[in-house]
């Protein structure tokens, strides 16, 4: 391009080439630079918060979709732990004890994930690393749960076909406790309250008044209906079948005979204080193969799982028996 201006010469009426000095033209140049500079900076000025705000906006929702993720995998592992842990109550001290299936081994429950591949769209975040530990976690537990599950569902089978045995199985509290306020003393080593020395308490200890109606806690034919003056004193034991029996102690009276037979929620006798009794009570053991065990763990159609932690709590804080 011709870097040439021409001015018009009016003596010679023509016109004429007019040199453009270096220095002219550096300065021209510039000016077209700095202005171009100062567009430039207007610009940036201009659409600087407008892209920061909209790198700003991404970023909130990328944490908000990370705290709803969170949220939604705590709110699982929390309902999977509380379930498994009914599971694990009611197949080790309940359903397993009466139909005599072993439970579950312990390696089986911890159970394990399958890998992280399936775990990759949890991957290129800031707090991956604890994303991937969350919902590997989830998954082990929801596999205890399957686990958990079948062996369940082979147990309601029995159920169904061992119907006869379940109602023989003593699996109520013997007098109306709801609230648990009538557990005395539980299951374990005691202090004697009228010998003053350390024994073991095979039952259960249930306060209530005098008189107060004793239920038969599974179907069966009572064995014994007995008076006397220490030990037990009025007590009655019945037979279930199946090696269970059940003994009802320091009753005030009788309302069963020798030989009769019950249905569970019979009224067999009523809450007195007869025999080496330090006060109206009822105590009360579950017998399996001749063998003393807990009754608390037979308790499964009157208490739910928080009510059966609430009953094992009250009764193992409790150190002196009634009797």
């Amino acid at each position: 391009m011709d870097k040439n201006n021409f001015k018009f010469n009016d003596k010679t009426l023509e016109y004429e080439k007019v040199e453009v000095s270096f220095l002219k033209r550096l300065k021209k140049a510039g000016l077209h630079l700095g202005v171009s500079v100062v567009l430039a900076l207007i610009i940036i000025i201009v659409s600087y918060p407008l892209i920061t705000r909209y790198t700003e906006k991404e970023k909130n929702q990328e944490i908000e979709k990370l705290q709803e993720t969170y949220s939604k995998m705590n709110q699982q592992i929390q309902d999977i732990s509380n379930e498994l842990e009914v599971l694990k109550m009611r197949d080790d001290s309940i359903y397993s004890g009466i139909f005599g299936v072993s439970p579950v081994s312990k390696s089986l429950r911890i159970g394990g994930t399958g890998g992280t591949d399936e775990f990759d769209y949890l991957r290129g975040y800031d707090n991956s690393d604890l994303m991937l530990q969350s919902a590997q976690l989830v998954k082990s537990l929801e596999n205890q749960l399957k686990i958990h599950k079948k062996g369940f569902d082979r147990i309601d089978k029995l159920a169904h076909t061992r119907s006869e045995k379940l109602s023989h199985i003593p699996a109520v509290q013997p007098i109306h406790n709801h609230n648990l306020i009538r557990v005395a003393s539980g299951f374990g080593m005691r202090m004697h309250p009228v010998y003053n020395v350390p024994k073991m308490h095979y039952g259960i200890d249930f306060t209530a008044k005098t008189g107060t109606d004793i239920y038969a806690t599974g179907d069966g034919k009572v064995e014994r209906v007995r008076k006397s003056y220490s030990g037990y004193g009025k007590h009655v034991i019945i037979n279930h079948g199946f090696g269970y029996k059940t003994l009802y102690a320091h009753m005030h009276d009788f309302s069963v005979k020798q030989g009769q037979k019950v249905k569970r929620g019979d009224i067999i006798g009523q809450v007195g204080n007869t025999g080496t009794s330090t006060g109206p009570h009822l105590h009360y053991e579950v017998i399996r193969n001749n063998k003393k065990i807990d009754p608390t763990n037979f308790f499964f159609n009157d208490l739910n799982y928080e009510q059966y932690q609430e009953m094992i709590k009250i009764s193992s804080q409790i150190k002196t028996s009634l009797d």
